[in-house]
């Protein structure tokens, strides 16, 4: 049966192993000599190295210590976190024979601490060909590889691949002569190769712990929602750590400011995670912003470890099945209406006590708003800020200096300080009648928010 290719698209032949090689020269077709390259025929022992539950696998990334004519060299191969993780990178066995540092450092977000060894060993044979034509242009380069697969010292797969690579000198009567040879073999075109993934096995082919960054959608699951966040903090978070240690950069100010958000929208959260994982992630951001990078090492693995099983099962307990508008749009409905009788109640006299406490409410009204920006109508969106307005108002109301330390002080300075005390005092007296000034206006302008955020939570 013919098949339709490419002119210079490569052949990829899946063929037994056992079988004969294919016969490429003829010369009623005008493939007169096929020449063995010495520089890419070899035999390489391949032993790959993960985690036990094939974590790096899982997550595309291909660690192998190979063995080529008796020279040793470390391998590293993870196309999908270009550019901070290599397409392809080959570096030299040390004298100590452990893995290079450059390459340890780059996998520590993907290894979190776990034990790293063996868990598979290929047994490869390549060969490499050019084919000529009677003119003695090369039509095609050639590869024949033949794998064998062991585990636990007991062989597990055998596999056989050809890639023939027509060059501009390959002709379409070459092309179908090629790939009827091919099929003589019994070998399968196809397109792509299967990975080594796949070619292991589990749990090589299980699930990465990265899931790609999804917008849920207004109509998600509250289990949906969350897992979403946290996926988004996830892949954010470890790139930025990447990159960090790709470049060896000092400066922490991205992975400082994903760890706040992160902490940010664990409060906003707060209110549907379960208890005990929420406040262990929150202790390990307490430090942040951190300072230096060993610093930031030991939170960062651990925070990155618990948002992998998080973004994928988030802890909500028998809410996690219900709408995640219904439960955080009710939340944040009656954080406001708590909010509302707070400040409703407040006077300019009252004790820091009572302002802090409205302080806090508003917060957490923020952070809630925050993380729920996703589910909320279009025109409610422009609220978000007016909270981060009002928070910064209450924080400005919230506490009156205390009267200063005298001690030891001369009575100028005393003075001074009195002085300065009393205009901060008067100042943040200012700013509450201001704010209990603004406050009605601020009430109705929220109002018909609440409405709706009523609607929207019933559903």
């Amino acid at each position: 049966m013919s098949r339709k290719v490419d002119p210079l698209e490569a052949i990829r032949l899946d063929v037994p192993f056992a079988a004969e090689p294919p016969t490429l020269v003829d010369d009623s077709v005008g493939l007169s000599r096929i020449i063995r390259r010495a520089s890419g025929s070899y035999r390489m022992d391949v032993t790959l190295l993960d985690a036990s539950d094939g974590r790096l696998l899982r997550d595309g990334i291909v660690v192998a210590h190979r063995v080529i004519d008796g020279l040793g060299e470390w391998y590293l191969s993870a196309p999908g976190w270009q550019p901070d993780l290599p397409a392809e990178q080959v570096e030299p066995v040390g004298a100590n024979g452990d893995l290079p540092e450059s390459f340890a450092r780059l996998l520590q977000p993907f290894r979190r601490g776990v034990p790293f060894g063996p868990i598979a060993a290929l047994g490869c044979e390549r060969g490499e060909w050019a084919l000529r034509a009677d003119n003695g242009a090369i039509v095609a380069d050639v590869r024949d590889e033949k794998v064998t697969v062991r585990r636990s010292g007991i062989t597990t797969a055998r596999y056989r691949e050809i890639t023939i690579r027509p060059t501009q000198y390959c002709s379409p009567a070459h092309l179908q002569f090629l790939l009827t040879v091919g099929l003589s073999v019994n070998a399968t075109p196809v397109d792509e190769f299967p990975t080594v993934q796949q070619r292991l096995g589990a749990p090589a082919t299980g699930l990465g712990n990265f899931p790609t960054p999804s917008e849920p959608g207004r109509r998600a699951s509250l289990e949906e929602f969350v897992s979403a966040v946290f996926a988004r903090h996830l892949d954010g978070l470890v790139r930025a750590d990447l990159h960090r240690r790709a470049t060896g950069s000092d400066d922490l100010a991205e992975i400082n400011g994903r760890l706040g958000v992160l902490g940010r929208d664990l409060r906003g959260l707060a209110t549907v995670l379960e208890p005990s994982w929420r406040e262990a992630t929150e202790e390990l951001l307490a430090g942040v912003p951190y300072a230096t990078a060993a610093e930031v090492e030991a939170p960062t693995a651990a925070v990155i470890d618990r948002l992998v099983g998080a973004a994928r099962a988030p802890r909500l307990g028998d809410v996690a099945a219900d709408p995640a508008a219904e439960q955080l749009l009710a939340r944040a409905v009656r954080a406001a209406s708590i909010l509302g009788e707070r400040c409703g109640a407040l006077r300019p006299g009252h004790p820091d006590d009572a302002w802090l406490a409205a302080l806090s409410t508003a917060e957490q009204l923020g952070m809630i708003a925050h993380v729920a920006a996703p589910l909320l109508p279009k025109k409610a969106r422009r609220h978000v800020a007016e909270l981060t307005e009002l928070v910064a108002d209450l924080r400005g109301c919230s506490e009156i200096p205390g009267r200063p330390d005298l001690t030891g002080v001369d009575p100028e300075e005393a003075y001074l300080l009195g002085v300065e005390a009393e205009r901060a005092r008067r100042r943040v007296l200012h700013r509450r009648r201001a704010f209990l000034k603004a406050w009605p206006g601020r009430v109705a302008a929220q109002g018909n928010l609440l409405e709706k955020l009523k609607g929207k939570s019933r559903g």
